[in-house]
């Protein structure tokens, strides 16, 4: 008794309605682990400190980003990464809207991100020109000397956070856009197969 064959299309090449292969385990796993990390990389720098100021008398303060509501954001959407790749690491189906969701909250993180390093190196640059101004009708130069000691640093957390949101968002385009190319087939196969019926 012969092994039952399955059905050859007209062209002999390949059965009719061929699916197309899922997408790669091995592939899809390790830019799934990608984004979860820079999922817990944004949640850990939202808590971090984002900024440092140091002034002499007065020490060295720094602020963290759940200090206010721009950390909470960002934590959350920390969050959102670490539940997108947590569902493809586990093998669940992932909503139509998800990867969508999941790439504008990478993009979300390093955009913010980058807007307030750079918000904070123009605040340094400012403060230092108001006080250079203000030092001219000092005699004593004190103005001088506390504008040259003054420091704004950007935190880690800050860095953090950025470097994470662009670590995901560039992991995810590259998801979806290896999910696409593996999909194209089915359409040609398809194709091929209503013309030769």
């Amino acid at each position: 008794m012969q092994p039952p064959t399955s059905p050859v299309s007209p062209s002999g090449s390949e059965p009719p309605h061929a699916v197309a292969a899922p997408a790669s385990g091995p592939d899809r796993s390790a830019r799934a682990w990608f984004v979860l990390g820079a999922g817990v990389a944004a949640v850990v720098g939202s808590f971090l400190p984002w900024a440092s100021v140091s002034a002499p008398f007065v020490g060295t303060m720094s602020v963290s980003g759940v200090d206010g509501i721009d950390g909470w954001i960002t934590a959350a959407l920390g969050l959102l990464l670490i539940s997108y790749s947590s569902l493809i690491l586990r093998g669940r189906g992932v909503p139509r809207a998800y990867p969508a969701l999941a790439g504008l909250a990478g993009l979300s993180l390093f955009g913010l991100g980058a807007w307030k390093v750079a918000d904070l190196w123009v605040s340094e640059s400012t403060m230092r020109q108001e006080m250079a101004a203000s030092a001219e009708e000092d005699i004593f130069g004190i103005q001088q000397a506390m504008s040259q000691a003054v420091q704004v640093r950007v935190g880690v957390g800050l860095w953090l956070l950025t470097l994470a949101g662009l670590v995901g968002a560039v992991t995810i385009g590259l998801m979806v856009l290896a999910r696409h190319r593996e999909t194209r087939p089915t359409g040609n196969a398809d194709t091929a197969d209503n013309s030769n019926g």
